[in-house]
């Protein structure tokens, strides 16, 4: 995606200097892809749960654009409240704004341009309501988590976490102007699955943390606390994942997949918890990722296998 070449070849973009492309992958960059692509896969199932056909194409693209872009906006945000430690730690130093990259007058700019697309696609061409859902995730992640209680409390991934479970209910949102129960059991699983995702790469950077005085739980409460509270969160996903498909939400494809995706990660968690050995933690975290891929992606599977069969 990078605007290269000659101008025969690209007339368009044969002006854009090296310097140009830089900034525009930094700007990218403050979005946290991943975790917004993260976000936006779980919007996915929550579309086609709502209703016994095939969702809206263009309704559903939509939704999942405006939930990138206010999980983008609030990821902006992030950079620039956290500027001042992510220099203090190896993992966050070199991201644009501490590297000097990008101005933090141009970040806001930035993340109120994504904030304000993010609410008219979603309040124009959705709901209202999958709108200030949308705002509400913002102000939960970026003023309450990232302004308050990052930098106070142990508990700080458990409840500012609960900014990254939006993307369900906005999703549901989006497709009928309300919120079922089904959309609060996936906002459930994305909530119990935060602490062990984050606390097992937090064991990692333990020491980064201390250096730049964040109050994560290993620093805190130490490491054998931290393998604890992890194996916790990770026993509660059975029967948060499973209740879908015993209240007949879902059917036997995701109940299977999801079933055996969760029961592997109870079991890596357990490992690392009876074995004490701390670098089990790192392959926990991206086994976390891929989950909750997975996870989503049954369900998105076993939905479409109802619906056209």
């Amino acid at each position: 995606m990078e605007h290269k070449g000659t101008a025969q070849t690209f007339p368009l973009t044969a002006h854009i200097s090296p310097s140009a492309a830089t900034d525009w992958r930094s700007y990218f960059s403050m979005t946290k892809p991943t975790i917004s692509l993260l976000v936006v896969v779980t919007v996915i199932p929550a579309l086609f749960l709502t209703q016994n056909e095939l969702p809206s194409l263009q309704l559903a693209l939509v939704a999942l654009l405006g939930t990138f872009f206010a999980s983008g906006s609030a990821a902006i945000f992030n950079h620039l409240v956290d500027s001042d430690i992510d220099q203090h730690m190896k993992r966050t130093r070199a991201r644009p704004i501490p590297a000097g990259k990008i101005s933090t007058t141009k970040a806001a700019i930035f993340g109120v341009a994504m904030g304000l697309a993010s609410f008219f696609l979603l309040y124009y061409f959705t709901t209202p309501l999958a709108a200030w859902l949308g705002v509400a995730g913002n102000f939960l992640y970026v003023v309450i988590y990232t302004m308050y209680l990052k930098r106070r409390t142990v508990q700080n991934i458990v409840i500012g976490g609960a900014a990254g479970c939006f993307g369900p209910l906005i999703g549901w949102a989006a497709m009928t102007g309300t919120i079922a129960w089904p959309a609060w059991v996936l906002f459930g699983i994305v909530f119990l699955w935060t602490p062990p995702h984050f606390w097992s790469l937090a064991i990692k950077y333990k020491d980064d943390y201390a250096r730049a005085n964040i109050p994560m739980l290993p620093t805190v409460k130490g490491l054998e606390v931290t393998r604890q509270q992890i194996l916790f969160y990770s026993v509660l996903l059975i029967p948060c994942v499973l209740s879908l498909s015993v209240f007949g939400v879902a059917g036997w494809i995701y109940g299977i997949i999801a079933g055996a995706l969760t029961f592997y990660f109870v079991w890596l968690a357990y490992r690392l918890y009876t074995s004490r050995e701390n670098q089990r933690a790192m392959p926990l975290f991206y086994y976390s990722c891929f989950y909750l891929f997975g996870v989503f992606g049954a369900l998105t599977v076993d939905r479409l296998f109802y619906l056209l069969y």
